[in-house]
């Protein structure tokens, strides 16, 4: 594993839609791992590839920091990874304070929606479906915009400092 640098806005890479992930191979295994490693390093909640210049569907949530506990250990069951994720049910749109580690320094309150049904598969290839609520929902929507080119600021209906 190796911790990446984070690709940073207004790096055209950030814009770009991701591959679909095809092979589960060794290579895309130490995709998995950097995107862990990094995440963990930088404290943060989720990473997506193309926020590490990796133009492939797969992202990461780290579950503990999520829960707020913040610098716990690394235990590979605290760790969700989706690659090509798609959302296959929405309900209830509601503000969503948010940052990005791609965009530091800026944050806003974007529409994101409280609830979804989240299909994709697992790091091995295996098939997985969630259903996902408040954070869990929030989190997993803005890692698939950064699959798709999109950023937060895209969805900022107001930017904030003071929440942060």
């Amino acid at each position: 594993m190796a911790i990446q640098n984070i690709i940073e806005y207004p790096n055209s890479l950030l814009r770009k839609n991701s591959t679909r992930v095809t092979k589960f191979d060794s290579e895309f295994q130490t995709l998995v791992n950097d995107l862990i490693e990094t995440m963990l390093q930088q404290d943060s909640m989720g990473l997506a590839a193309p926020q590490i210049g990796v133009l492939q569907r797969v992202f990461v949530l780290n579950r503990q920091r999520i829960l707020g506990r913040k610098n716990q250990e690394y235990q590979p069951n605290n760790i969700l990874c989706v690659a090509n994720p798609e959302i296959k049910c929405k309900e209830c749109l509601i503000d969503s304070p948010e940052g990005c580690l791609s965009i530091p320094q800026q944050r806003g309150i974007a529409k994101r929606f409280e609830r979804i049904q989240l299909k994709g598969v697992d790091r091995n290839g295996y098939p997985l479906s969630i259903r996902a609520d408040g954070m869990l929902s929030i989190l997993i929507q803005h890692e698939i915009d950064h699959l798709d080119g999109i950023l937060f600021i895209d969805r900022v209906i107001e930017e904030v400092e003071a929440l942060f």
